[in-house]
Order: structure tokens, then sequence, then C-alpha cells
């Protein structure tokens, strides 16, 4: 059968080479001519479309002065991690910790560096830290206590 196969596919490959024409041949002369054309023949004009006519009109107008657009005042941000907000100013508390038996609490203001608050230290003028416990960070600003509750149920909205 292998035989049979192969020698089929021997004659289907002879028979192709045999009909490729063969009077293709390259002409092997390096010189070729080419000629011009001795007439070009003008088109006619076209009239132009309207959609041309307004665009050219359009595009040779002097450009126009920009109206002013009102400006629109930007409402802050909101961060979206909770803040200690006292007075006009937002801290960001960023833990509460312990070293040698001491509470102390990180706090990041939006302008500021990383601060270490102790209790009975100062966030700025009039505000101290007054106490920190594990469920909450209260706040002393002039007469005013204010209690930073830390795990407080919240209903994101």
């Amino acid at each position: 059968m292998k035989w049979l196969a192969a020698f089929f596919s021997l004659i289907t490959v002879l028979m192709l080479f045999n009909s490729l024409p063969q009077s293709n041949v390259i002409n092997s002369e390096s010189k070729n001519e080419f000629s011009a054309p001795s007439k070009i023949m003008p088109l006619k004009k076209v009239p132009e479309l309207k959609a041309e006519k307004d665009w050219l009109a359009y595009t040779k107008q002097p450009e126009k002065a920009e109206v002013p657009t009102p400006k629109v005042e930007l409402k802050p941000k909101k961060p979206p991690y909770p803040t200690l907000t006292i007075g006009d100013k937002n801290y960001q508390l960023l833990g509460i910790f312990k070293q040698n038996q001491q509470p102390f609490i990180l706090v990041k203001g939006a302008n500021t560096d990383l601060v270490k608050l102790k209790e009975g230290d100062e966030f700025s003028e009039g505000i101290t830290l007054q106490k920190i416990t594990t469920s909450a960070v209260i706040i002393l600003q002039g007469e005013t206590t204010i209690k930073f509750k830390l795990f407080e149920r919240s209903d994101h909205g």
C-alpha cells in the first residue's frame, strides 16, 4: 500500500512540473525603455459642494475670543481613612502602642510629620491628649472633651 501511495505521489509531482509553462524565459537584456505619455488630458472642473463652501468659509473666519468659564470652587475631598477632626485640623490616627507600659499614639496631620503623643502631650495650642484607652482616645480642647472611639460601628454611608 505504501508503494502505491508513493507511486501516485511521484506521478502527481511530475505532472505538476510538466504543466508549468516553459515559454516564459526571462529577458536578459539590461536595456529597458519607458515612454512618457505625450499628452495629458485635464479633468473638467467640478463645482464645489455646499458643504465645501461652508467649510472654507468657516476656516477663513477670524477666531472668536473665548468666553471665560466661571470658576467652580471644589469641595475639599474627604480622606479615605478615618480622621480625627479637632477645630479646623484633621489628624489621622495611625495606631495605639505601648512602650514600657506607657501607652502612646502615632498621629499624622495633613501638613505635619508623624507625631508621637503620650497622655498629657499637646496636639497643638490648647488641645491636649487626656487619656488613651483600649477602645477610645480622649482629647481635651479647652473645656470640651472629645472622645474618639476606635471600634465604633459605622453605617458606611
